[in-house]
């Protein structure tokens, strides 16, 4: 997309090499370069503060609002006449799960359901039960404790449903929301109780079935397909719907 002329812009979560970033991308504010980290003491860099090697800042406020924000700023200032490419990358609503507090009082956790495919320990031994995933809670799992884990999550999925609504408010708000193709995609689910497991390691589908939304110019409205995609895929489809070669 930069190569056909497209103004890119990068936020957020970046897990991959930083040449490949410098590569795509001409801008990019509260750059976020590793795994992960506390939400609310996040090490970022700019752009132009990664090409020059400047040291990380940690930036103020929680994670999803950062990059939102961010992502908010460029759709609004950055100058007309050429189409545009944002990336936000959030790494909300991994753990450490600490929603906001307001987010997190929506969900009173012992009135939460739990899975229905529920149980306190695995069946058997996948190869993947010692790893960090599953030691955030004690062994074997208690109900009350997934529950706790269950309305955190729930929280942090509502606060960040918040901030991407504040972002597609400033399509509409900058008259672009009629030319913007949308893609809301993630890497994997979570188990948080299911099959006595809580984290991602594995190939249930709770952990491989993942949201891909797609909305905008080219693409059927309220229309569902069932069969397997992978996020890879998206490259083609996204060029194919932009016209881009």
């Amino acid at each position: 997309f930069r190569a056909a002329g497209y103004d890119t812009f990068f936020t957020g979560k970046w897990h991959n090499d930083l040449p490949a970033l410098l590569r795509s991308f001409e801008h990019g504010r509260n750059i976020f370069h590793g795994g992960m980290c506390d939400h609310t003491r996040v090490p970022v860099r700019d752009l132009e503060e990664i090409r020059r090697g400047a040291p990380t800042r940690v930036a103020e406020g929680f994670s999803t609002e950062i990059f939102c924000a961010s992502a908010e700023a460029f759709i609004r200032t950055r100058a007309p006449g050429r189409p545009f490419f944002v990336c936000i990358a959030l790494t909300s609503p991994h753990d450490p799960r600490t929603p906001p507090a307001g987010f997190r009082a929506r969900y009173e956790a012992q009135k939460l359901p739990l899975p229905p495919n529920f149980r306190p320990a695995h069946a058997f031994d996948n190869g993947e039960l010692d790893i960090r995933d599953e030691s955030l809670a004690p062994r074997p799992l208690a109900p009350g404790v997934v529950r706790e884990h269950l309305a955190d999550y729930y929280g942090m999925i509502s606060h960040h449903d918040a901030w991407i609504g504040r972002v597609l408010d400033v399509l509409r708000d900058t008259g672009q929301e009629s030319n913007t193709l949308v893609v809301y995609v993630s890497d994997h689910g979570l188990a948080l109780g299911s099959h006595g497991l809580l984290g991602k390691q594995n190939l249930y589908e709770h952990s491989v079935r993942v949201p891909l939304i797609l909305a905008g110019p080219g693409v059927p409205a309220a229309k569902r397909h069932d069969g397997l995609a992978y996020a890879f895929d998206l490259y083609a489809t996204l060029c194919e719907l932009a016209g881009v070669a």
